[in-house]
C-alpha cells in the first residue's frame, strides 16, 4: 500500500463524515422547527435517536473487534440507507414523518463513528503511518465550509436544503468507502476462547470517571449545538450568523488537530483531555454573559482549546489508558460520551428552552460543564 495515498483516502473519509455532522447536529432544530415540530419534541427525538446510537455503537464496535463482520461492508450498507432516506425527505411534507426520518439519519451518522476510527488501527497494524490529527483537521476544514455555506443557503433558500445536503454528503461518503480496504480479519489482537475481548469499566476506574466527566461536558456542548440557533437569535442573529459561528469554531480546531502529536510529545493525553474540560467550562460561563453576535464569535474562538483539544486527545487517551486490546470498544465508549451528552442535552435543553427560555438553557449547560470538569480533574489525578 502507498502510504501517501492511504493518508489522503483516510482524510477524505473522516472529512466527509465530519461534514455530515453539520446538518445532523447543528441544523436539526431549524429544519424541524420549520416543519412545525416543537422544541421539546425535537429534544425527545434527538435523545431517542442518540440513545439507540449508543447501543448500536457498542454492538457493532464489538462485532468489528471480534472480526464477526466486515466494518467496510457495514458502513457501506448504513451509508446507502442514509443517502436514500435523506433524499426521500424532499418528498415528505408531514412534520411527524420528517422528524422520524431525520432522527434515523442522525442515529446512523453517530453509529458510524467508532467503526470509522477502526481504519486508523487497520493501517497501524499494516505498518502504515496515518495521522489521525491531520485527518480530523481535514474534517474540521470541511465542516467549517459546510457550516458557512449551509447557513447562508438556509437563510436564502429555506431549510429544504438541509436534507439535500445530507444526501449529497452520504453519496460522497459511499463513494469514498468503496475505495477503502476491508476491515474484516485485520484486528490487532485475535480473540481466543480463554481471552475476553469485552472492556470491563470496573477495571479502569479513572477511565470510567473520565467518561462521566466528558459526558457532562458534552451535555453542555451538544445542548448548545442543538439549539444554537436560539442563542444566536437571542442576540439578534440569524441562520447566516449561525453558519459563520459554526464555521469559525471548526476552522480554529484545525491547528491543534494538525499539531497535537507534536505538542503532546511524551506527555500523557489525560492532561490535554482534562485541560479541554476546563476550557469547556470557561466557554459555558461566557455564553451565559453573551450580549451580541460579535461576543458569540469571540467565545467560539475558545474552540481551539476546548472541543479541538478534546477531539485530538481522546483517541490517544483511550489507547494509552485501556490498551490496544480494546481499541474499537474503547473508542465506542469514548464516542458514547458525546452521544450520551446529546441524549440528555437535547431532552434537558428542549424542556428548559420551551419552559424557561434560552437563558435557563445556558445556565444549565454551565452547571453541567462545571461538574464534568471536576470529574475530569479527579480522573486525571487518580490515574
Amino acid at each position: 500500500m502507498d502510504e501517501r495515498r492511504e493518508n489522503i483516502r483516510y482524510c477524505a473519509l473522516l472529512g466527509v463524515h465530519t461534514m455530515m455532522l453539520c446538518p445532523a447536529i447543528n441544523f436539526v432544530a431549524p429544519y424541524l422547527s420549520a416543519a412545525q415540530v416543537s422544541t421539546k419534541s425535537i429534544g425527545i427525538l434527538v435523545a431517542v435517536s442518540c440513545l439507540l446510537a449508543v447501543v448500536f455503537q457498542q454492538i457493532f464496535g464489538r462485532m468489528v473487534d471480534r472480526n464477526l463482520v466486515d466494518g467496510k461492508k457495514l458502513l457501506l450498507f448504513m451509508t446507502a440507507v442514509l443517502t436514500l432516506a435523506a433524499f426521500s425527505l424532499v418528498f415528505v411534507s408531514g412534520g411527524g414523518l420528517r422528524a422520524i426520518i431525520f432522527g434515523g439519519l442522525y442515529c446512523l451518522t453517530l453509529i458510524m463513528m467508532p467503526i470509522l476510527y477502526s481504519f486508523s488501527f487497520f493501517y497501524e497494524n499494516k505498518g502504515i503511518s496515518v495521522n489521525y490529527g491531520v485527518a480530523r483537521g481535514c474534517g474540521s476544514m470541511s465542516y467549517a465550509a459546510c457550516s458557512i455555506v449551509l447557513g447562508f443557503l438556509v437563510a436564502k433558500l429555506g431549510t429544504g436544503v438541509v436534507p439535500v445536503t445530507y444526501g449529497l454528503l452520504g453519496a460522497a461518503l459511499f463513494a469514498i468507502l468503496l475505495s477503502m480496504p476491508t476491515l474484516k480479519g485485520t484486528a490487532s489482537v485475535s480473540a481466543s476462547p480463554t481471552q475476553s475481548r469485552s472492556l470491563q469499566l470496573s477495571k479502569f476506574p479513572a477511565f470510567r470517571l473520565m467518561l462521566i466527566g466528558l459526558s457532562l461536558v458534552m451535555l453542555f456542548h451538544n445542548m448548545l449545538m442543538t439549539y444554537f440557533i436560539y442563542a444566536i437569535e437571542h442576540v439578534g442573529g440569524d441562520s447566516s450568523n449561525l453558519g459563520i459561528a459554526l464555521g469559525l469554531a471548526a476552522v480554529l480546531e484545525i491547528p491543534v488537530l494538525f499539531l497535537y502529536t507534536r505538542i503532546k510529545g511524551n506527555t500523557a493525553s489525560k492532561y490535554f483531555l482534562t485541560a479541554s474540560g476546563v476550557f469547556f467550562f470557561v466557554k459555558a460561563a461566557l455564553f451565559v454573559a453573551a450580549q451580541s453576535v460579535t461576543m458569540i464569535y469571540l467565545i467560539q474562538c475558545l474552540q481551539i482549546v476546548s472541543y479541538g483539544l478534546m477531539a485530538a486527545a481522546r483517541v490517544y487517551y483511550v489507547d494509552e489508558t485501556v490498551g490496544k486490546k480494546y481499541e474499537t470498544t474503547g473508542q465506542a465508549y469514548m464516542s458514547a460520551t458525546e452521544t450520551v451528552g446529546i441524549v440528555f442535552g437535547s431532552i434537558i435543553g428542549g424542556f428548559l428552552l420551551q419552559g424557561f427560555g434560552i437563558g435557563a438553557l445556558l445556565w444549565g449547560g454551565a452547571v453541567a460543564s462545571l461538574v464534568g470538569m471536576i470529574c475530569m480533574i479527579k480522573s486525571m489525578l487518580n490515574s
